[in-house]
């Protein structure tokens, strides 16, 4: 003989007051013959005969809101059940393990006040762990100072080896507990360097003759103009040779 909690309190509540003595009665019935899950298996011929005078479709009516009707109608969950027996149920509890297995079985999940299985607390736990994380990565690439970093590696274009950097990382899955650290590893990397050198290869500085200021042009272009006044830039030797024709 098994043996459930019973809330002695339920007389006090309105909407179990303004029930008939029939309903009542089966109220109580269905508390007693729902399996441990709170799951009752319809059948209301049954019912009938224990309980005199019950009308199916006034039960369903005056009890819409303590049960969810699943599997077309054959079987009852009763919401409150596993919270008034149990509270909150867990894996490492023994009782409720069995419980957790039915409810999982039967693929019910939204029960009532945070109760869960433990498909579904693992699956909220991933998340919350998969926000921690893309939360804690957002905070590190922001902090990651470029333009330091740019002072210390000179010859690299640092913008846009971090774009290349994090589009490897999504693309590849990585992830890291320091990222300004993984980023200057990227940074130092020997391709990187290799391609560094490469581009300071490939580029020369130009002195505008106007403005005197120096700006740096990548070789492969033919003509190469002030920013500023378009006027046609100039190497150092070819200043001097101006000043001393003139």
């Amino acid at each position: 003989m098994s043996k459930r909690f019973t809330d002695t309190d339920k007389w006090k509540k309105r909407w179990f007051r303004r029930l008939s003595n029939d309903n009542k009665v089966f109220w109580m019935y269905l508390l007693d013959q729902c399996d441990h899950a709170g799951i009752w298996e319809v059948d209301f011929e049954l019912a009938a005969y224990f309980c005199n005078g019950i009308n199916e479709n006034e039960i369903r009516i005056s009890f819409e809101k303590q049960f969810e009707e699943f599997d077309n109608g054959r079987r009852w969950f009763l919401k409150d059940f596993i919270e008034f027996q149990y509270g909150e149920l867990k894996e490492k509890c023994k009782p409720h393990q069995s419980v957790i297995q039915r409810l999982n079985k039967l693929h019910i999940k939204g029960y009532p006040k945070g109760i869960q299985t433990l498909k579904d607390k693992d699956k909220d736990k991933d998340k919350v762990k998969d926000k921690d994380k893309d939360k804690g990565k957002k905070d590190q690439l922001e902090k990651i100072d470029l333009n330091a970093l740019s002072t210390k590696f000179p010859n690299v274009e640092v913008k846009v080896e971090f774009e290349k950097w994090q589009d490897w990382m999504l693309a590849n899955g990585k992830t890291f507990k320091n990222y300004n650290s993984s980023f200057k590893n990227w940074l130092r990397n020997d391709w990187v360097a290799k391609k560094a050198d490469s581009d300071v290869a490939q580029k020369r500085k130009l002195i505008c003759p106007v403005h005197e200021k120096q700006i740096t042009f990548a070789e492969r272009d033919t003509i190469k103009y002030c920013p500023e006044c378009r006027t046609i830039m100039q190497t150092e030797s070819h200043l001097v040779m101006d000043s001393i024709t003139a």
